[in-house]
């Protein structure tokens, strides 16, 4: 079996040894090679590494293990990986053949083009619905299993195969939840900590420092049904986040109830509040206490696009994508995970 570990900025060669397992070629390095189909990858580091690698391990379904070792670790932990010595422990049941793996579902973002994009009939679908094996044209080229075909449809799947790869190239795949407003300004703010403040209450540190200036935006919500886009909300709000898994952030359940495999997204509102009221309810969030309350709106969503007055940055897994407008929705089954 042929394996690549997948290094995070704090990994080094000596963490992947303990995963050396007889009959196994494994390799490290810092990006997966786009012509090889390796038979399991190990991930070492947290979700920023892990963000980082999902489009080439979504394309080539590559049974994956998360080694927890960044800053933050929700998505190994929304997945039952809570220690290196779990994630080891998998490993050694993965190599014996037992073949522990799960298929979850991931979160898509896709900028738009401007605010009137948000009431676009829901007809225009975008490609993320279809899988790249239903193409005759696939991003390492044209098929060799399938007849030749007349000019005119091929002319027909060339274009097919050009709109695929736009779509590839402006769409963002996430695990845990993205998200706009105060959080968003918040992990901005993160970035420029250092690693071991990030992970020991840097969080916190920054949300004291962003709220004293920070202005809830106007957020418009809008939900796909039934073919239709539907205005869900339009008011001012501190964050929107929309949760592929239940937490991120060191354990903040904002998302609770997401689940992996159902093909929705959990949408997590809060509207405008007193300052007070939002401290409150940051010390709720870890439990998924926040839920039920007045300033909270939750619900779920396939497909939802979002638009903010004025323009927001949107971040998914503590890492920043684009700004708003965007539309989010979900590809189902998207990665292969190997689990406890």
């Amino acid at each position: 079996m042929r394996a690549v570990a997948l290094l995070g900025l704090h990994a080094n060669d000596h963490d992947v040894r303990q995963f050396e397992m007889p009959g196994v070629n494994l390799f490290s390095g810092n990006e997966l090679d786009p012509t090889d189909q390796a038979d399991a990858a190990l991930i070492f580091g947290g979700d920023g590494t892990v963000h980082r690698h999902l489009g080439g391990l979504a394309l080539k379904q590559i049974p994956t293990l998360v080694v927890p070792m960044g800053s933050a670790n929700d998505f190994a932990q929304s997945i039952g990986i809570d220690s290196i010595a779990t994630a080891w422990a998998a490993w050694q049941r993965f190599c014996a053949g037992s073949h522990t793996t799960s298929s979850i579902d991931l979160g898509t973002i896709q900028p738009l083009q401007d605010t009137s994009e948000i009431l676009r009939p829901a007809d225009a679908v975008p490609w993320q619905e279809d899988s790249l094996e239903t193409l005759h044209f696939v991003p390492d080229g044209p098929r060799k299993d399938l007849p030749q075909m007349g000019t005119r449809i091929m002319q027909s799947q060339l274009r097919h195969a050009i709109d695929a790869e736009r779509e590839i190239a402006r769409t963002t795949l996430y695990c845990c939840i993205a998200g706009t407003g105060l959080d968003a300004a918040v992990n901005r703010l993160t970035l420029k900590q250092p690693r071991w403040l990030r992970r020991h209450g840097g969080y916190v540190i920054a949300l004291v420092q962003t709220l004293g200036s920070f202005r809830p935006p106007r957020i418009t919500i809008s939900v796909e049904t039934g073919g239709s886009w539907l205005t869900r909300m339009n008011e001012h709000g501190f964050l929107i986040a929309a949760g592929n898994g239940p937490q991120y952030g060191h354990g903040m359940r904002l998302t609770q109830h997401a689940r992996m495999d159902d093909g929705l997204l959990d949408v997590c509102f809060v509207r405008r509040l007193s300052k007070m009221r939002l401290l409150r309810l940051f010390r709720v969030v870890y439990g998924g206490r926040h839920i039920g309350m007045k300033e909270v709106e939750y619900f779920q969503a396939a497909r939802l696009r979002i638009a903010t007055d004025p323009v927001t940055e949107v971040f998914a897994d503590g890492e920043p994508i684009c700004t708003t407008p965007v539309e989010l929705g979900v590809r189902r089954n998207a990665l292969r995970v190997i689990v406890p």
